[in-house]
């Protein structure tokens, strides 16, 4: 990876940036500059009054990147912020972590406000970017602590258009694209490769191989199931209002066919939006926003099917078809006939002499009992149909003329059917076939109430900000299965003659809080910012309901200084310094009965369990967990020191930020005397420190009449630290005990790191048996090293093989306007994660027994182990990718004028992921994607989901 670091390099040191400005109304002009004001939570602030890391991004033209949801449009735009594509399903969420992972057990993920209001995460999945107005992302322990117990991870604020005065504006915003995956070079098998290496080595080709080549079949199984699609989107919206009402609303609708087979997400959305004057003292206004989304999910894995023969066909055809053994197995694939899907199996026991299927004895060539890997997802069905209604309702009075009072009331109700059929074709077993149905449903109110005083005398300028909020969400659902089923024509559960069981669940949670801010600004030079929050919960322990968040950060406007003020070098400079302490309350439980623990861990709970007594059963309870009334919220305290710079009349600008957050009283399993009937219990232990750097640089590098050229700079290092496991320390875990490599957990390294032995060599090939076949498959044993030179491979000579955290992660975009054309584009990198890619022991047969190595004839058979438990899979996960691409035209507005009823028109190409490189040794799908598994095991992966490749065109018209 060392050229393309070298590329990411050049890019730091010579690359220039700009940022776009905002239009400002003209009661917001002071000292005849017009000064950007930034959304910080409860209000807004003067960017030149800032005192926290905050960053923002308007949408200009994130509208016109081709993606299903708004997230995967923030890759590249925030320093500090780091979104992955860990799946390559249509409709995913990426992964979001604003300076790094905080927590052990609980989730990573930053807080989402929309309009003010709270959501979950998922919300972003129901949104049109078309009716964003810009994201806010509150970087530092001071921005965030006003959210208190959730503003640990960070918050990300996103604020929706607003109707304008003035005549009302339609508008109708289009793209269309086309979407291709990338391919794993290392997972394209080559079969007449593989066979001329086998007669240069060995001076002849084996039976397998000869029959192989016979069967002339070479099926690319990433051509299969990277199938491709399109995606469209389509908005309508209109916006106006007069200078006492104004108005919002769009229709949206999107379709997402995605890269894999059988993938589909499909989008609508609604929003209305409208703010009135009632009088000069009282205004009112509400926001409605529904949404409705269908999926059909790729029920399968990317390394199941690619581990697959190459020389097995898809379907039988009139070629394939003479080789299907039709005596084997008592006559099994007897009545196969063209066009059925083809198995491994039905071609085994081949005589070479005669060319004949034979019933037993002659060639077998299979590797595997499976079924087709095409059927098994072509013949399933996994659906998700989820219907969202966000909604708020706000009147503001004006008590005087500095004091207002704003109560909101809102909320968000979510239902959401999933609906998974397993067919028959599916595993080729009436047996196999199965339906599982669930639904659930969410009820999220919430009320804020909240004074804000604002007030400017001389050269002091006030804002105040002091309020109690109350929310509650309420969940239920319910799950279903049946089996038995003879045929794929009736999919019901009472068509099952097998029942599965099911069950049902409820829980609540509610959440009180009281907050308040003070910022204060003198001579617009010297800055402060205090904030205090106290959240109760009802997750936790009865003695600690209750938890505080103080916060506190001081600025100094330096450029103002009268020593400055006729530099004409320096245009802006502010030093910044902020702490504060945040929290957050979401435990991760994994099992079925986790989200019980997760939403009461400090109550004694009960699960119940069915006994036999005397023949019968009977109905009782066991215990769930360990109740501990102390628990408490995991808990962030920040120090941040920061720069903002602007030069030469701010042709250059941007900021730096160094910063050290550590999370302390993280909640976290804890090993117990196996007497109480348990093995761990949830306790406040946990302490983990992130620290790193931000970078933001801004230049405007050519400004005439007729040609524009702005650049941007962004980069990011961030270092994850274990302080405190508790009684964990040095935790060694596996998440597949098939295939057991092993993480562990040691204080002074990341949450996660790698664990093993490290290669030595690999066995050559004439210690092998069978070498060459299955094809593409590799030896499962290596050579390893013996690191404490005592002679002999064991324990001791495990060590940490690497951590899944990026070192860097940066971004370079640039902009340029030639007359009515634009043309913008943004390279983006990540440097120095890695991923414990089990996909190559699936895709490679690491675990066949047919290629281990010969037990009589292998030297040294002491220090072998097996590839999935050394380094061998340890991947370097740096990449650089061509993000984005875009190509617009404007028409003029003489050209428009010929038709009455168009305002402006814009035409654009589109492009992402236009190039990606991968670290060399890397031989996944997509070095971004990561298995869900826990924060201690992070960094799992079996392959991955493709990147893909989107090429759009699309259309914005204002009518």
């Amino acid at each position: 990876m060392n050229n393309k670091l070298s590329v990411a390099v050049v890019f730091l040191l010579f690359g220039t940036l700009v940022t776009a400005q905002v239009k400002i109304p003209d009661t917001l002009v002071k000292e005849k500059k017009i000064d950007e004001v930034i959304i910080i939570g409860y209000g807004s602030q003067k960017k030149s009054h800032l005192t926290g890391a905050i960053s923002k991004v308007e949408n200009k033209d994130l509208d016109q990147i081709a993606v299903s949801r708004v997230d995967d449009a923030l890759v590249g735009q925030v320093a500090g912020v780091n979104v992955q594509a860990i799946e390559g399903e249509a409709g995913s969420s990426p992964t979001i972590r604003i300076r790094g992972t905080g927590s052990i057990s609980g989730s990573s993920d930053p807080l989402i406000v929309v309009d003010g209001l709270v959501v979950d995460n998922d919300y972003l999945g129901s949104l049109d970017m078309n009716n964003v107005a810009s994201f806010e992302v509150l970087k530092d322990a001071a921005s965030s602590a006003i959210y208190g117990s959730r503003g640990g991870n960070g918050v990300i604020l996103i604020t929706t258009k607003q109707g304008k005065d003035g005549k009302t504006k339609f508008s109708y915003n289009t793209f269309f694209g086309v979407k291709s995956a990338y391919h794993s070079d290392a997972y394209t098998y080559d079969i007449a490769g593989t066979a001329a290496r086998e007669l240069a080595e060995t001076g002849a080709l084996s039976a397998r191989t000869q029959y192989i080549q016979r069967l002339g079949i070479n099926t690319d199984w990433q051509d299969v199931i990277f199938d491709g699609g399109t995606i469209e989107s389509h908005t309508i919206s209109a916006r106006g209002g007069s200078k006492s009402t104004k108005f919002s609303s769009s229709l949206g609708y999107v379709h997402d066919e995605g890269v894999l087979l059988t993938d589909d997400f499909k989008k609508y959305s609604f929003s209305f939006k409208l703010d009135t004057k009632i009088s000069d003292k009282f205004k009112i206004g509400f926001n409605l926003s529904p949404s409705y989304t269908n999926t059909r999910r790729f029920d399968g894995s990317t390394h199941d099917v690619l581990r697959q023969a190459p020389w097995l066909p898809v379907y039988l055809d009139a070629h394939s078809i003479q080789f299907v053994n039709r005596l084997r197995d008592n006559g099994k694939y007897a009545n196969v006939k063209i066009g059925d899907y083809a198995q491994q199996r039905m071609f085994d026991n081949f005589d070479l002499v005669t060319g004949m299927p034979v019933a037993t004895g002659g060639t077998s060539i299979s590797d595997t009992s499976n079924t087709n890997p095409a059927a098994k997802i072509l013949e399933k069905n996994r659906t998700q149909q989820k219907f969202k209604m966000f909604g708020s309702m706000y009147g503001e009075y004006s008590i005087l003329d500095d004091l207002k009072f704003r109560a909101v009331v809102g909320g968000d109700f979510q239902n959401t059917d999933v609906r998974r059929w397993q067919g028959i074709k599916a595993d080729l077993l009436a047996s196999s076939a199965q339906l599982d149905l669930g639904s659930a449903n969410t009820i999220h109110l919430v009320t804020e109430n909240y004074f804000t005083y604002d007030k400017s005398f001389g050269n002091h300028d006030i804002t105040a900000v002091a309020g109690v909020s109350a929310e509650h969400w309420q969940t239920n659902g319910n799950e279903v299965s049946a089996a038995g089923y003879t045929s794929d024509l009736i999919q019901t559960i009472q068509a099952g003659s097998v029942s599965l069981g099911g069950r049902s669940y409820e829980y609540e949670e509610a959440l009180l809080s009281y907050y308040s801010r003070l910022n204060y600004a003198y001579n617009n030079k010297y800055l402060l910012s205090v904030s205090f929050r106290k959240d109760g919960s009802s997750i936790f322990g009865e003695n600690n309901k209750y938890g505080n968040f103080p916060a506190a950060s001081v600025g100094w406007a330096v450029s103002k200084e009268n020593f400055l003020q006729s530099s004409k070098v320096i245009s802006n400079l502010k030093l910044r310094a902020s702490y504060g302490f945040t929290g957050n309350k979401d435990l991760r439980i994994e099992g079925q009965d986790g989200y019980l623990i997760q939403y009461y861990p400090s109550l004694s709970l009960l699960n119940s369990s069915t006994a036999i007594i005397n023949n019968a059963p009977v109905n009782g309870y066991n215990p769930l967990n360990i109740s501990n009334p102390f628990l408490q919220w995991e808990r962030s305290q920040e120090l941040d020191f920061g720069l903002d710079y602007g030069l030469f009349k701010n042709k250059i600008s941007g900021s730096f930020d160094i910063y050290q957050r550590t999370s302390d009283q993280l909640l976290l399993n804890n090993p117990i005397s196996g007497t109480t009937g348990f093995t761990n219990a949830i306790a406040n232990l946990g302490k983990v420190r992130n620290s790193g750097l931000e970078v933001e640089i801004r230049t405007k590098n050519i400004s005439t009449e007729k040609f524009k050229w702005s650049s941007t700079i962004l980069a990011s290092k961030n270092k994850n630290e274990l302080l405190d496991f508790g009684d964990s320390n040095g935790l060694i875990q596996n998440v597949d005990d098939k295939r057991a490599a092993e993480w562990i957990n040691l204080v002074g390294n990341p949450i996660s790191s790698f664990y093993g032995w490290v290669v030595d060599s690999e066995i050559p090939a004439q210690y092998i048996n069978n070498p060459y076949f299955p094809i593409g498959g590799q030896a499962q044993h290596v050579y390893v090293k013996d690191l404490n030179g005592d002679g002999l491979i064991d324990d001791e000579d495990k060590t940490i093989l690497g951590n899944p955290y990026p070192d860097l992660v940066w971004s370079f975009t640039n902009d340029f306007t030639i007359g009515n054309f634009n043309i913008s584009f943004m390279f983006q990198g990540s440097h120095g994660a890695e991923v414990r890619n089990i996909g190559d022991q699936y895709i490679f047969n690491h675990f066949n027994s047919a290629q281990s190595y010969n037990v009589v004839t292998t030297p040294n058979q002491g220090f072998i182990k097996e590839k999935i438990f050394t380094n061998a899979i340890i991947q370097d996960a740096s990449y650089i990718a061509w993000r984005n691409l875009n190509v617009g035209y404007n028409f003029s507005k003489d050209m428009v004028a010929k038709f009455d009823f168009i305002n402006s028109a814009r035409v654009y190409a589109s492009g992402q992921n236009l190039m990606y490189f991968m670290a060399k040794g890397y031989t996944g799908l997509n070095p971004e994607s990561i298995n869900t598994t826990s924060p201690t095991t992070y960094g799992y992966q079996r392959a991955g989901s493709p990147i893909f490749r989107t090429i759009s065109l699309g259309l914005n018209l204002e009518f």
